[in-house]
């Protein structure tokens, strides 16, 4: 079973040179209908991901990049909370915060997530307080 995504990008110039990040790094209208075919983002994993499935398959089709591993191995080896999964799940580019370069540990990247900002729903706030009521 696939998800459906509610849109699909704006076809650009730059898809004619085949699917792939053009522009501004995000996924081209052709690399978006490329995965939806082949299956490899929007899939549902209901195995994974339970009654959560529908959800994080739109995301991936939203944002255009699958769900990274929502934990990894502790210092006691016990699973603890990815942060790329929290950067994944707040709609940042990959490696906003988690860049293996910056080298922030685990807590100190989970701590600059949870102090962040959602940027779509920001916008979205954003417009709320900004149009006029009647």
């Amino acid at each position: 079973m696939r998800c459906v995504p509610h849109h699909l990008p704006t076809p650009r110039a730059s898809d004619a040179h085949g699917p792939g990040r053009h522009g501004d790094g995000s996924a081209d209208l052709r690399t978006t209908v490329a995965q939806l075919t082949s299956g490899s983002l929007g899939t549902l994993d209901e195995t994974t991901w339970g009654i959560y499935a529908p959800a994080i398959a739109s995301w991936e089709i939203l944002i255009g990049r699958p769900v990274p591993a929502p934990t990894q191995p502790g210092q006691h080896g016990k699973p603890v909370l990815a942060p790329p999964f929290v950067e994944w799940l707040m709609g940042l580019p990959e490696h906003w915060v988690t860049n293996p370069t910056l080298g922030l540990p685990r807590t100190a990247a989970l701590r600059v997530l949870g102090n962040g900002v959602v940027p779509a729903q920001a916008a979205t706030a954003l417009r709320l307080l900004l149009r006029r009521h009647h």
